[in-house]
């Protein structure tokens, strides 16, 4: 988040533009320098002594929450937060990583930090930030923050470190660390290529706990502009919002893009509102979303590649996306792709393989294991690339196509990754009229082996039975060397940053997996 020296600057240029809408609540560049002051001031006065000091928060979207983290980034403090849907396991985990010394958090999932022993007797600056601490207990309300008097804050003395967390979506997260800055340098270069400026109105559907979230909305404040916090579950709301507050940017993961350009009062925007510039990123914007998304919305459709390893790497803009759907584009500017055979060495366009990416974004390390490096002469020169577990090609365009992406589920094994097009497979199933949504899981199944598991919510229940032979069909034609497990549900689980539940989706499948599985061996039987 910005610092109070880059809002104070705002603050005296334009102290009545309005820079934080949250439902009825409108924070001017002149209140929220106020504010930022005020908790910044009282922060410094309590932190802990421990060192690194580091501040996580489990809580929904709120100004709240942007004022903090704010006055965290004032004092050099680094902010990450957890996914608060992930539940005790991976709470504990991410928190076991990060040994936070400030913890901020909600009413609402408070109860979270309470299942996993936090803050328990620790020497942590426990903050509620919508709530007074329950009485008898340790802790300190956000009201209570901005009774201190407003003063400058004095960073911390300690190296510098930048934190987020994976997805943890099969599992629990892992923190990732940098520890130099990249943000000035990506600031500048999207500005440049896509002319945002002061006037732009940014649209929060993320979580501030994805990097994304808080990443796009820096860009708009440090250029002076307002952010606006939508729920990313009510599309109604968030296309009233689109409306009213003139909003010109947004960042939508594909399953709430999908969820607002099927919506009745979508129909429309594309005459009626401001936007320019909508952002989506992940594995489900097939060509039905990209082909609605234009006609409701308008040509502004952008589509990104990148992880939270490496940042924002590849870009494709809307009239391209349109000709091209499956693509994620082409590397922005200080990155570049390769695409690695098993032996880690690149391979020529067209050809499948593990995708590798150097950039001035990398990470430096995981808080408990070493990533994928390695050193290697491509593209004229020799640069460090962190090895993901995604699999694609690049085409003779030079854009990349990604077939494949490690969920976490069944890590690819050498030699393997590259045979088979996961999401080739999850496009054609998207085209058939029976399927509403799918996904396709590649793992290893206990007495089974190898396989494909396919849960796939019909669009109608009168479609199941027919839904699911087309779908074995296609997956028998696409995938004919693995087998494929095809199992209806009501609807793909997937966590507030867009991605799929896919852990959880297997253990909630195995049973039907394991049925069909003992219906295909008496059909073959007999």
């Amino acid at each position: 988040m910005i610092k109070l020296t880059d809002i104070r600057r705002h603050a005296q240029r334009r102290p009545g533009h309005i820079a934080l809408i949250d439902g009825e609540v409108r924070l001017t560049w002149a209140s929220i320098a106020d504010k930022v002051a005020r908790v910044a001031s009282a922060l410094e006065q309590q932190l802990p002594e421990t060192r690194p000091a580091r501040a996580v928060f489990v809580a929904e979207n709120r100004w709240e929450l942007v004022v903090s983290m704010a006055a965290l980034s004032s004092l050099g403090v680094p902010c990450v937060g957890l996914d608060y849907t992930a539940g005790p396991g991976a709470t504990a985990g991410a928190l076991d990583q990060l040994q936070p010394t400030i913890v901020l958090s909600t009413a609402a999932h408070r109860r979270l930090l309470t299942q996993v022993g936090w803050p328990a007797d620790r020497d942590v600056l426990d903050i509620h930030l919508d709530s007074d601490p329950a009485q008898g207990t340790l802790g300190i309300s956000f009201t209570d923050l901005l009774l201190a008097a407003p003063s400058e804050p004095r960073p911390v003395e300690q190296p510098f470190e930048a934190l987020s967390f994976t997805s943890g979506t099969s599992g629990t997260p892992k923190l990732v660390i940098r520890r130099t800055s990249f943000e000035a340098r990506r600031f500048a270069d999207l500005v440049d290529q896509y002319s945002f400026d002061g006037d732009d109105v940014h649209l929060v559907t993320v979580p501030l706990y994805h990097a994304s979230g808080p990443g796009w909305a820096r860009i708009f404040l440090a250029l002076g502009g307002t952010i606006v916090l939508g729920p990313y579950d009510d599309a109604g709301e968030l296309i009233r919002l689109i409306h009213d507050e003139r909003v010109s940017t947004t960042l939508m993961v594909p399953p709430v893009l999908n969820r607002v350009v099927v919506h009745p009062a979508s129909e429309h925007l594309h005459e009626t509102s401001r936007l320019r510039f909508v952002l989506s990123g992940g594995r489900h914007l097939n060509r039905w979303v990209v082909n609605n998304a234009w006609d409701r919305l308008g040509p502004v459709l952008h589509l990104y590649y990148g992880t939270t390893e490496t940042g924002v790497n590849v870009m494709i803009g809307p009239e391209e996306l349109h000709a091209a759907p499956c693509r994620s584009g082409r590397p922005t500017p200080g990155n570049t792709i390769a695409v690695l055979d098993p032996q880690n060495r690149p391979l020529p366009k067209g050809q499948r393989g593990r995708v590798a990416i150097a950039s001035y974004q990398l990470m430096d390390t995981y808080a408990t294991a070493m990533p994928d490096f390695v050193t290697l002469n491509h593209g004229g020169r020799t640069q460090r690339f962190l090895v993901t577990g995604d699999s694609g090609f690049i085409d003779e365009a030079g854009r990349l196509e990604l077939t494949g992406r490690n969920d976490g589920v069944s890590r690819a094994e050498q030699g393997k990754p590259l045979d088979v097009n996961i999401f080739g497979l999850e496009n054609d199933l998207m085209e058939l009229p029976c399927v509403r949504e799918t996904v396709v899981l590649r793992t290893r199944l206990p007495e089974m082996g190898e396989a494909l598991v396919v849960p796939f919510a019909p669009v109608a229940p009168e479609q199941l039975q027919s839904g699911r032979l087309a779908v074995e069909a296609a997956c028998a034609r696409r995938v004919p060397c693995l087998p494929a497990y095809v199992v209806p549900v009501e609807a793909i689980p997937y966590s507030p940053s867009g991605k799929v539940r896919a852990a959880h989706l297997l253990d909630a499948v195995l049973p039907l997996v394991q049925a069909t599985a003992a219906e295909h061996a008496t059909r073959f039987a007999s």
